[in-house]
């Protein structure tokens, strides 16, 4: 005989419903991981009382359109489906001492499933009780509990029955994908069931996991994961959040604004495809397939806390990436090369806020020069002193004119570059660091022997100029083939200003300097 009684829940279901499904969760296929969870934290409080015991997850598509999550983890009483299904927001998890184990938050997680359905169904029996329970909770904020009187075998089943909207979430390869995605390295095996066939969907021990897999296995994972090759792969361990996996890195060349795919785990459970905030924000050149034991995650589980831990981890994850880079100088040249070749804008920015990888780095990161691109260890090699211009305007007006004087001008303009210099100059005691600017090069100009000529040709070209604030001047300099330089120099401000040659005009011909713009003209042009 069945014993029944029904009850309102503790708050208003259909605002939390909307709540959940309009602003915690991403999507609605929430309710698969959730479901998930729920299934592997059951598993989780049994192996705990038996180190011996095997756990396995079995999702059911049924003939009429239903689906059962069903699990034989460790089962709930009476008690608890009250306890943990009725008061929302109760955790079947949260004060107990091997919390740490466990990903879901049963009560709250549970309420994901009303987004693609209108009546949810829990079938349990405990491990510790041999009575079953069944609940029932429909999407109006009602619920009916009943004790049936046959036996069930330990463990729980949820049924669900989707909404008409949500239909195709329930289709056979659809939701296999949904169910994969989620689940594929969970550590308990999953088998999909439809129309009388069984499938293992997921793999429990994953290669990228694997402290025996090669290089080349690893490159090849990373390849079928990502669709996307990869230069080289190695891996990573943390002690700070328990964080185990592989950085692959990327064959091309990305952007800092450009955000790259990643596969997040925690406790193996898929987080998310972004990096979640455990890479540092230079490493845009790493792709990563991380699982984190010991990070905690946001109410949504589809990112981390915010919190030291996370910190910690990603610094320990730079550090790692540093080391690897380290190595690859140390022991593998070549490969160094190749990354470089790639991802130099981002090593420069590795060398900018880290003193010991800058010594490492510096000699072989890459500069644009007067007379092409140079690594900087050719550069400082050839003199002591280096010459750089801060703005490619300047760089433009020097870069033709810097070789007649026997100079390497370099163009500082792109990011860190200034920085990596300044911060090089101070590293490296023997070098001297000097800002080249046009006016400077002016200076440098050999005079014209006055005449008459010469001295009228400044006058009337400079009577011309006036109304623009420009004043003339014939010199002598070399390549004779150019004719005429313009110079106007920025005005100088707290931060570097914009490459715009109008607006370095403009600057110029409303600020009072001491060199006003002048257009030189080259006495040795025919």
């Amino acid at each position: 005989m069945e014993n029944e009684n029904n009850n309102l829940f503790q708050v208003n279901l259909k605002g939390m419903i909307a709540l959940l499904s309009e602003h915690i969760y991403s999507n609605p296929n929430t309710f698969v991981r959730e479901l998930l969870q729920n299934c592997v934290d059951a598993i989780t409080a049994l192996r705990n009382i038996d180190e011996n015991y095997s756990g396995r997850i079995d999702v059911y598509l049924n003939d009429d359109g239903s689906l059962t999550f069903q699990d034989n983890g460790i089962g709930l009483k009476e008690e608890e489906v009250y306890r943990f299904l009725t008061v929302i927001g109760e955790s079947s998890k949260r004060e107990t001492p091997d919390a740490d184990d466990y990903i879901g938050r049963f009560g709250i997680g549970l309420l994901s499933c009303f987004v693609v359905t209108n009546e949810i169904t829990v079938e349990s029996r405990s491990a510790m009780g041999k009575q079953a329970v069944r609940w029932c909770g429909k999407v109006d904020g009602t619920y009916q509990t009943t004790l049936p009187a046959e036996e069930w075998p330990i463990g729980s089943r949820v049924i669900l029955i989707p909404k008409k909207e949500w239909s195709h979430l329930f289709e056979y390869e659809t939701f296999k994908k949904i169910l994969q995605n989620y689940g594929e390295v969970l550590p308990h095996p999953i088998y999909l069931h439809n129309q009388g066939k069984e499938e293992l969907v997921n793999t429990p021990a994953p290669i990228w996991l694997d402290p025996k897999a090669t290089r080349k296995e690893l490159l090849d994972h990373g390849t079928k994961v990502f669709q996307s090759s990869a230069l080289d792969v190695f891996r990573i361990h943390t002690e700070n959040g328990k964080v185990n996996g592989v950085l692959y890195i990327l064959p091309f060349r990305t952007q800092f604004s450009v955000r790259n795919s990643h596969k997040v785990y925690l406790k193996r459970m898929l987080l998310s495809e972004d990096d979640c905030n455990l890479l540092p924000p230079w490493a845009f050149f790493i792709r990563c397939l991380i699982n984190a034991d010991g990070l905690l995650s946001t109410a949504s589980r589809e990112s981390f806390v915010s919190n030291d831990l996370l910190k910690d981890a990603r610094k320990e994850i730079g550090n790692a990436i540093k080391e690897y880079l380290k190595g690859l100088i140390e022991n593998n040249r070549e490969m160094f090369n190749k990354i470089l070749d790639v991802h130099y804008f981002h090593i420069k920015a590795i060398a900018a806020e880290d003193n010991e990888l800058l010594r490492l780095f510096i000699d072989y990161l890459p500069f644009e020069t007067s007379k092409g691109m140079r690594n900087f260890g050719n550069i400082r090699s050839t003199d002591n002193v280096i010459r750089y211009t801060r703005n490619i305007e300047d760089f433009r007006q020097v870069r033709r004119i810097a070789g007649s004087q026997g100079w390497l001008v370099i163009n500082a303009a792109y990011t860190f570059d200034e920085t990596l210099l300044k911060k090089s100059a101070r590293l490296l005691p023997e070098l001297t660091l000097e800002e080249v600017s046009p006016a400077r090069l002016l200076e440098q100009f050999a005079e014209v022997e006055a005449s008459a000529e010469h001295i009228d040709f400044e006058k009337k070209a400079s009577e011309l100029l006036k109304p623009f604030g420009c004043i003339c001047r014939l010199k002598h300099f070399t390549p004779a083939d150019t004719p005429v330089i313009f110079v106007a120099e920025e005005k100088e401000t707290g931060t570097k200003a914009a490459n715009n040659p109008l607006a370095a005009v403009l600057g110029a011909i409303n600020a009072q300097k001491q060199t006003p713009p002048t257009l030189t003209f080259n006495a040795d042009n025919e």
